[in-house]
C-alpha cells in the first residue's frame, strides 16, 4: 500500500499532531492524521491494513520501502541499542532515509524481473 497525497499525489507525509478528543478515538481504530509535505494539505489516513499490518512502517513518513542499516556505522541511542539487543531489526527508510529499529520483518519487493516475466 502506497500512501500517496489525495490532493496533489505526493508520497511525502508525515503524521499530523492529534489535535481534538475525537481525532485521539479515531486513532484507536486505526484513523491517521497526516499532512502532506509539499502542499501541506492535512487529511486522514487509515493505517491498518490486514495485509500490511505485520510489516514494519517508518515512524515518520509511514513508508514501506526499506533497507538495512548497520550499527557498526553509525551512532546508535540508548534505546535503539537495547531494541537491537532484544531482537530487533534496524531498518532505514529508502525515501526519508530515517533510520529505525523494528520487530516487525520487513516487506519483501517484487523483484523487476519476475514482473516482467508475467
Amino acid at each position: 500500500m502506497v500512501l500517496a497525497c489525495p490532493h496533489c499525489g505526493s508520497r511525502n507525509l508525515r503524521y499530523s499532531h492529534l489535535s481534538s478528543p475525537v481525532e485521539r478515538l479515531a486513532s484507536l481504530v486505526g484513523l491517521r492524521p497526516s499532512r502532506c509535505r509539499d502542499c501541506r494539505e492535512r487529511f486522514n489516513v487509515r493505517m491498518w491494513s490486514l495485509s500490511n499490518l505485520s510489516y514494519a512502517r517508518c515512524p515518520k513518513c509511514l513508508n514501506q520501502t526499506l533497507s538495512t542499516w548497520s550499527p557498526n556505522h553509525y551512532h546508535v541511542p540508548l534505546r535503539r541499542g537495547i531494541a537491537l539487543f532484544l531482537g530487533g531489526n534496524a531498518f532505514r527508510c529508502d525515501s526519508c532515509r530515517h533510520n529505525f529499529v523494528s520487530f516487525r520483518p520487513r516487506k519483501r519487493r517484487k523483484s523487476r524481473s519476475h514482473a516482467l516475466a508475467n
